[in-house]
């Protein structure tokens, strides 16, 4: 049997057997892995045997220590010189010249949950200085997109293509090197390049250009009238080869300019208070009122016409326009899709407005109505100069009319569109008589 001091030592040997096997379950570890600090962390945790990044063997190296060894490994790829190619062109610089490098946390949170592996690098970018360093290293392979132009020649319009231009494609370029691992990063690589349209582009020029006259209308007028034609033709001179864009409104006021003596006009008779007396610029309402009916029969926007207080002789009552700077204005709007060019032409008596721009297959024609005639008056004026009883007739008198237009449109098919266009109130003139006193 066993006595008791045995039973003692028995039991003492088994109990500190069991304490040093807690102590070993509750703190023990892997002493081949792990090394514990004195406040109980895993700081001198090292790398599973096996981590690589890109050629780069970690194993065994503990992690404070890992991401210094990653820099140092990268450095010198970093600045390793490299050349950026386009059409046997060379731009050597580093991938850290153009803010690249290493995105070493990124990496060691990739060890820490792929132990034993070997792991691509990865890459960060500086967009700000990547854009900024390689515009301006790369800013001689562009070249600017040119827009589609035209000129006018023989009333014909003549297009000058566009040409798209070249850009480097920085985006694309930053891109493909950062998806690769550093290790993989070419030392020469290809510049890509990307089409820039022009913004007007042949197109669109085209589709303005103008194929036909869609307007014309001629007045006679007195040659033995020198100021006055001299006059008519300075204003038709202005209003010649101008271009309006789809959209625009020409101002007859704002083209011609004001008609005084400084600006080149003369002295002609002009209508005041239903009397023909001398004035500067007579004439200018004629070019006015034949650009009207240019305008009507190319069926463009009138935005403002006055007519003139007493109907005139070189067109029908209804169809004139009077101007008078700056008060009075004649405006019209280019209201199609193309460009439309005035073209005036003075011949001896004969002034013609043509308008030139896209025939459309519509007709335009004018139907007046008149609804109204008012007799004119003779007025009697004492003349000492003249001899007893002798008649002159200083002016001749006209009748007054109120009158009714349309614009009649036809489409094409046959049918037609009726616009109506004013209701004009036309004072007749007096018939003036000097009487010899």
């Amino acid at each position: 049997m066993i006595n008791h001091m045995e039973q003692v030592r028995i039991r003492n040997l088994l109990f500190a057997g069991a304490f040093l096997w807690l102590i070993f379950l509750l703190g023990g570890c892997n002493p081949s892995e792990h090394k514990a600090d004195d406040r109980g962390g895993t700081a001198n945790t090292v790398i599973s045997n096996g981590t690589k990044i890109d050629d780069l063997d970690l194993s065994g190296t503990p992690f404070p220590e890992a991401s210094i060894k990653i820099d140092n490994w990268a450095k010198d790829k970093l600045e390793e010189t490299r050349v950026l190619l386009y059409n046997d062109t060379e731009i050597p610089l580093s991938l850290s010249d153009i803010g690249i490098e290493l995105d070493t946390q990124k990496i060691m949170e990739e060890t820490q949950l792929n132990p034993g592996k070997t792991l691509p690098s990865v890459l960060k970018v500086d967009l700000l200085i990547a854009n900024q360093e390689l515009q301006e290293k790369l800013k001689k392979f562009g070249r600017p997109a040119k827009d589609a132009s035209y000129k006018i020649e023989k009333d014909r319009v003549v297009i000058h293509p566009a040409e798209s231009g070249l850009t480097v494609d920085i985006e694309q370029l930053i891109s493909q090197i950062q998806d690769v691992p550093l290790s993989e990063v070419p030392t020469r690589i290809d510049i890509p390049m990307v089409e820039v349209p022009a913004a007007l582009t042949t197109e669109s020029v085209e589709a303005l250009a103008f194929d036909s006259v869609i307007g014309e209308f001629s007045t006679k007028f007195l040659v033995n009238e020198e100021n006055r034609s001299a006059n008519l033709r300075a204003a038709a001179k202005a209003l010649d080869r101008k271009v309006l864009l789809p959209g625009e409104t020409l101002s007859f006021n704002e083209t011609v300019g004001p008609r005084e003596p400084e600006t080149g006009y003369k002295e002609a008779y002009v209508i005041v208070n239903g009397e023909y007396v001398k004035g500067t610029g007579g004439g200018v309402c004629q070019v006015s009122s034949t650009l009207y009916n240019a305008v009507l029969l190319s069926n463009l926007e009138v935005s403002e016409r006055m007519p003139h207080a007493v109907a005139v002789s070189y067109v029908p009552p209804g169809q004139d326009a009077t101007v008078n700077y700056p008060n009075i204005d004649f405006k019209f709007k280019n209201n199609t899709a193309s460009l439309i060019l005035l073209r005036t032409d003075v011949k001896p008596g004969v002034l013609t407005v043509r308008i030139w721009g896209k025939k459309t297959g519509k007709t335009v024609r004018l139907e007046r109505q008149v609804e109204k005639v008012i007799p004119y008056k003779t007025i009697k004026r004492l003349d000492p100069k003249l001899p007893i009883g002798r008649v002159v007739q200083e002016q001749t008198g006209s009748k007054g009319i109120v009158v009714n237009t349309w614009q009649i449109i036809g489409n094409g098919n046959g049918s037609e569109t009726k616009k109506f266009l004013g209701r004009d109130w036309y004072a007749p003139t007096n018939r003036i008589l000097r009487v010899g006193t």
